[in-house]
């Protein structure tokens, strides 16, 4: 090829390795900023870091000599685009692509190490009738979330639920209520105040931060790690605190209820 077909080519990879390094500087902004949802920008950002790698090959073998004198521009050129692009395709895949779905069993780690990894004063939970901890008495004490809660020794828990409708909630409400006696519960009021997320909040070294996670098909979970300095994060926090002033405290003698049920 002639040596305006040279420079022309060169002049492309010069813009490709340009886009690419935006994207990536596109793409860690976004993990700066904590933005963790996935979207379809990921697969976008895979497409131009492989068009780029593949015709910065395609271009290095054709004019392998002309590069080889050396031509220290070109190859500055090959090399940023080279460099870039898989740091896009590294990037995208470590924080824009990475797994944030779960099914149960993979939920309730991350769960236990958001817990765990908190200060002990004080933790929150939106939850619905709470057998997200086992339905029975038996499947309670064995669950890695309910272990963990004991374990960690909250002095205070506080659960925004649902109120108990059968006998089964009654009785899984007083084995919990029974066995971590630092809990609190309040009831959505109106019910449609249950924003059908769950998750949890607590406070470390006086930053509060959230783990909140919805079903996004049957059995499996989007779990996504907020604090209040990004928007979700702060108007989560928000909500729950209208949510838990706005909820009904479940009584004494409603207390006593279910723990007779769990222990008649």
């Amino acid at each position: 090829m002639a040596n305006t077909s040279f420079d022309d080519l060169l002049k492309v990879f010069l813009a490709g390795g340009s886009l690419t390094a935006g994207a990536f500087l596109t793409a860690l902004r976004a993990k700066l900023a904590n933005t963790k949802r996935k979207n379809w920008l990921h697969l976008s950002f895979y497409i131009i870091a492989s068009l780029v790698l593949f015709g910065a090959l395609i271009f290095l073998i054709s004019y392998w000599e002309r590069i080889r004198e050396p031509h220290w521009f070109a190859i500055i050129v090959l090399a940023s685009a080279v460099v870039f692009s898989i740091a896009l395709i590294w990037v995208t895949k470590k924080f824009l692509a990475g797994k944030y779905q779960y099914t149960i069993s993979e939920l309730n780690p991350v769960v236990n190490s958001f817990s765990i990894n908190a200060d002990k004063h004080n933790i929150k939970l939106l939850a619905g009738n709470l057998d997200f901890l086992g339905k029975s008495v038996a499947e309670i004490d064995q669950h890695p979330q309910f272990l963990c809660l004991k374990a960690e020794g909250f002095q205070q828990i506080q659960i925004l639920c649902t109120r108990p409708v059968s006998n089964e909630d009654k009785l899984r409400y007083g084995k919990i209520i029974t066995d971590l006696p630092s809990i609190q519960l309040r009831y959505y009021k109106p019910i449609e105040a249950d924003l059908k997320v769950r998750g949890r909040i607590k406070t470390l070294n006086n930053v509060t931060r959230l783990l909140i996670y919805s079903k996004v098909s049957p059995g499996r979970y989007e779990a996504l790690g907020l604090n209040t300095a990004e928007t979700d994060g702060a108007l989560y926090t928000h909500l729950w605190n209208l949510i838990w002033e706005l909820a009904e405290s479940p009584s004494n003698e409603q207390l006593e209820e279910y723990k007779r049920f769990y222990r008649p």
